[in-house]
C-alpha cells in the first residue's frame, strides 16, 4: 500500500514539475526594440497636408474614421504575450523607463480587461491588454515585462507575483523576459487623465529655431481644471480625479497653474484644484487681437513672465476650453521659440479636430487672422514670426535678457 502510495505521489510531483518546466510566459508586441508611434493614423494623415486646406480635405475624406475622443489622444499601447501551462491571470504588467524597472508603474490585469485567444487544444494561450491612460513620453525607451499569477492554495496569503506564499506551498509565478520600445518623437504629445479635463498636451516637441526643438515636459496647455462657476459665487466643480492630481503633480510635476479665466468663471478663486502644493496664477487674460492694445498687452507681459522663472516648471496652462485663450499665448510662446508657422497652425487646429466649426468655411480663420495682422506691425519686410513676436514682447515691456531666459529654459538642442 506504501509502494502506492508513493508511487502515485511521486506522479504528481513529476506532473507538476514537467507542467512547470513547461509554463512560459512569451511576449509577442510591441517586439523587442520596436519603433512605436503615439499619433493615430488619422493624426498622422491629418498632419501631412502641407497646407491649411489640404489638412482640412484630409479631414473632410476621413468622416467618421475618427471621433473627437479619439483625436484627442495618443494611439493606444496594446501589450501581447502568449502563456503555455498553469500560468493565468491576474498577470502582473510592468512599464518602466529604466531597465531595471526601479520607476515601473505595475498594471493588475484581472480577466475582463483583457482579450484572450486559445490554441486549439487548450494548450496556449494568447492575451492581449490595452494599458490605460499610458500616456507615453515623445522619443523615450521603455521597458516591459508580464508576471504571472498563482494562488494559495489555502486561500490564505493570496497571490504571489513570483514569489512564494508566506505559507510555502504554493509554487512560484512565472516571470516572462524583458522586451522594449522607443516612442516616436513626433508632436504632439496628448495626454489623458480619468476626469473630465479633456484637450491636454505637451506643448514641446515642434522643432523650433537653428536645429533646436522645444523641450518637452515643461508647459502643458488642456481644458480648465474644473468647472466656471454658474453664480459668480463658490468654486466651479472639480474635473479631476484623486488619481488625476497625483498624476499631475507627481508625474507630470505641475509647480504652477497658470489659470487665464475672467474674474465671473472663477468666483474668487485662490487655489489650484491640484492643491496648496501647486502655485495659482490667475489673470483675466485676452485672446487673439485682443493681445495687441493696452490690457492685453500689460496681461501678456505678466503671463510670459511666469516662464521666466526656472522654479515656475512645469507649468499647467488653461482657459475654461483650452482653446483660445490658452492658444493665443501658446502660440506667442512656441513662435518665439522659433517654431515654424505651419506647426503653430497645426497645433491651433488639433485644439478642435475632428469636430472643426465650419471647417469647410475659410472665413472661420478669422481666429488667426488678428495675430498674423498683429505681429505684422512689428518689424520690416522679410522679417520672420520669430522676430516679430519678440520685438511684439519689447513693446510690452520684457526685457531682451527676459527672452533670453526662456527660451535657454524652453530650448533644447
Amino acid at each position: 500500500m506504501r509502494i502506492v502510495q508513493f508511487a502515485a505521489s511521486f506522479a504528481f510531483v513529476f506532473a507538476f514539475a514537467a507542467q512547470s518546466a513547461r509554463a512560459e510566459i512569451a511576449l509577442l508586441s510591441p517586439e523587442n526594440g520596436a519603433r512605436f508611434q503615439t499619433l493615430t493614423d488619422a493624426q498622422l494623415k491629418v498632419f501631412e497636408g502641407g497646407t491649411r486646406q489640404a489638412r482640412f480635405d484630409i479631414l473632410k475624406a476621413l468622416g467618421d474614421e475618427v471621433s473627437h475622443k479619439e483625436w484627442r489622444r495618443q494611439r493606444p499601447l496594446i501589450l501581447k504575450w502568449r502563456s503555455t501551462g498553469r500560468d493565468k491571470y491576474p498577470w502582473r504588467v510592468r512599464l518602466a523607463t529604466k531597465p531595471d524597472f526601479s520607476d515601473a508603474r505595475d498594471f493588475w490585469v484581472a480577466k475582463e480587461d483583457l482579450r484572450r485567444k486559445k490554441s486549439r487544444d487548450g494548450a496556449e494561450s494568447v492575451w492581449k491588454y490595452t494599458v490605460p491612460l499610458a500616456n507615453l513620453e515623445l522619443g523615450k525607451t521603455y521597458y516591459w515585462q508580464v508576471w504571472s499569477c498563482v494562488k494559495c492554495p489555502t486561500f490564505s496569503c493570496g497571490f504571489t507575483y513570483p514569489e512564494k506564499c508566506k505559507c510555502g506551498k504554493s509554487r512560484c509565478g512565472t516571470v516572462s523576459e524583458v522586451f522594449s520600445f522607443t516612442t516616436e518623437a513626433a508632436p504632439p504629445r496628448w495626454i489623458a487623465v480619468e476626469g473630465r479635463v479633456k484637450n491636454i498636451r505637451d506643448i514641446g516637441g515642434w522643432k523650433a529655431q537653428d536645429g533646436a526643438k522645444v523641450r518637452t515636459g515643461l508647459v502643458f496647455r488642456g481644458q480648465g481644471l474644473n468647472d466656471d462657476s454658474l453664480v459668480e459665487i463658490g468654486y466651479g466643480r472639480n474635473r479631476l480625479m484623486v488619481e488625476d492630481v497625483a498624476f499631475m503633480t507627481k508625474t507630470l510635476g505641475i509647480k504652477t497653474d497658470l489659470d487665464l479665466r475672467h474674474d465671473r468663471e472663477v468666483a474668487g478663486m485662490e487655489m489650484s484644484p491640484l492643491g496648496p502644493s501647486v502655485r495659482f496664477v490667475r489673470r483675466s487674460s485676452p485672446e487673439y487681437g485682443g493681445i495687441f492694445d493696452s490690457r492685453g498687452g500689460k496681461t501678456m507681459a505678466e503671463n510670459f513672465r511666469v516662464f521666466c522663472d526656472r522654479a515656475n516648471y512645469p507649468v499647467y496652462i488653461h482657459c475654461i476650453s483650452g482653446a483660445d485663450r490658452t492658444g493665443t499665448l501658446v502660440y506667442v510662446l512656441n513662435g518665439l521659440l522659433g517654431v515654424a508657422k505651419a506647426d503653430l497652425e497645426r497645433d491651433w487646429e488639433s485644439t478642435f479636430y475632428p469636430e472643426f466649426p465650419g471647417f469647410e468655411n475659410p472665413s472661420y480663420w478669422r481666429s488667426l487672422a488678428p495675430l498674423d495682422k498683429g505681429f505684422a506691425k512689428f518689424g520690416a519686410d522679410g522679417d520672420s514670426l520669430q522676430r516679430r513676436i519678440e520685438l511684439y514682447l519689447l513693446s510690452i515691456g520684457i526685457t531682451p535678457q527676459e527672452i533670453e531666459t526662456v527660451k535657454n529654459i524652453m530650448l533644447e538642442k
